[in-house]
C-alpha cells in the first residue's frame, strides 16, 4: 500500500479511501495516540503564533498610553505615596466609568458606591474579585519600594512569551481531551461495525476515529486563526468527524467485499509500507 508520512496523512484524510484501508489494515500495532500528539503539536502552532503576535501588540502599542495615566507609588514602611494630587482616578475610556481610584487623602475607604474595580490607598489595595465579593491586600509589611511606569513596561515586556507557557500548557489538556474523544467516536464506530458488519479490533477502530476526526480538526483550527464562528460549529465537528468514521469502515467493508471476490493469490496485501507514527 506504499508509506504514509505524517503531512501525506493529514491531507489524504480529506479524500483518500486508500488511507484509511491502510490505516485499518497495516498498522495493527498502533494505536494512533503518536499521530495525535504530532497532529496538536504542529496545528496549534500557529495559534500560538496569533497569540503572541496578539499580547505583542497589546503591550507595545496599546498599553503604554494607559500606563502613562498610572501615578508613580512610592511605598515606605507600608504606607503609600502617588505623584498625583488625591483622590486620583482612571477610567475607562470606552465606558467612561471610573477603572482605578488612587487616594491618599482618605475621601474612598472602600468600593462601595463607586464603578471602579482597584482602590489603592496610602495603606491597602481593595480590589472586586466578582460581583458580590471584594479583597483586600494590606501594604503594611512592605519596607520599600516604588513602581515606576519603567518597572512596569519592563515586567509587561515578559507577557510576550506566555503564549509560549499557554501552548506548553493546552497541548497537555489537548491531548487528553481528543484522546477521550476519540474513544467516544470509537463506541459509536463499534455501532457502525455492527450495522456494516464488519470485524476490526477496538484498537483498529480507535485508530481510525483518531484518523477521521482529522479533516474537522484541521478546518476548526482555520476558522480559529480567522477568528470565524458561527453556532452550532462544536456539533457540525462532531457529525464531520463521525461521517468519516463510517467512511473508513464502509471502505474497508467494500474490500473486503472486493477482495472475496478474487482468488485468493490476488488479494490486496496491507502488510507492507509503515508511516512510522
Amino acid at each position: 500500500m506504499g508509506n504514509y508520512p505524517f503531512f501525506k496523512k493529514v491531507v489524504l484524510s480529506f479524500f483518500s479511501k486508500k488511507l484509511y484501508i491502510y490505516s485499518a489494515r497495516a498498522e495493527g500495532n498502533k494505536t494512533g495516540l503518536g499521530y495525535l500528539i504530532l497532529l496538536l503539536c504542529i496545528f496549534w502552532i500557529p495559534l500560538a503564533i496569533k497569540l503572541h503576535l496578539s499580547f505583542s501588540y497589546f503591550i507595545d502599542t496599546e498599553l503604554p498610553p494607559f500606563i502613562g495615566k498610572v501615578p508613580v507609588i512610592e511605598i515606605h514602611d507600608g504606607v503609600a505615596s502617588f505623584d498625583k494630587p488625591s483622590p486620583y482616578i482612571i477610567t475607562d475610556e470606552k465606558t467612561g466609568r471610573d477603572a482605578i481610584i488612587f487616594d491618599e487623602s482618605g475621601e474612598y475607604t472602600s468600593l462601595e458606591n463607586t464603578d471602579a474595580e482597584i482602590l489603592v490607598t496610602d495603606s491597602k489595595i481593595i480590589y472586586k474579585k466578582g460581583a458580590y465579593e471584594t479583597r483586600e491586600y494590606s501594604l503594611k509589611e512592605i519596607k520599600n519600594f516604588s513602581l515606576t511606569h519603567e518597572k512596569i513596561i519592563s515586567w509587561a515586556g515578559y507577557g510576550k512569551y506566555i503564549s509560549i507557557l499557554i501552548y506548553l500548557l493546552i497541548i497537555p489538556c489537548v491531548f487528553v481531551y481528543r484522546a477521550f474523544l476519540a474513544l467516544i467516536y470509537t463506541l459509536i464506530g463499534l455501532i457502525f461495525q455492527a450495522i456494516l458488519q464488519t470485524k476490526f479490533s477496538f484498537q483498529t477502530i480507535y485508530r481510525l476515529s483518531i484518523l477521521a476526526f482529522t479533516p474537522a480538526f484541521i478546518i476548526d483550527k482555520v476558522f480559529m486563526i480567522s477568528d470565524l464562528d458561527f453556532t452550532g460549529w462544536s456539533f457540525c465537528c462532531m457529525v464531520l468527524s463521525l461521517a468519516y468514521l463510517y467512511f473508513a469502515i464502509k471502505v474497508n467493508k467494500d474490500e473486503d467485499i472486493a477482495n472475496s471476490a478474487l482468488p485468493p493469490e490476488l488479494g490486496t496485501n496491507y502488510s507492507g509500507g509503515n508511516s512510522g507514527i
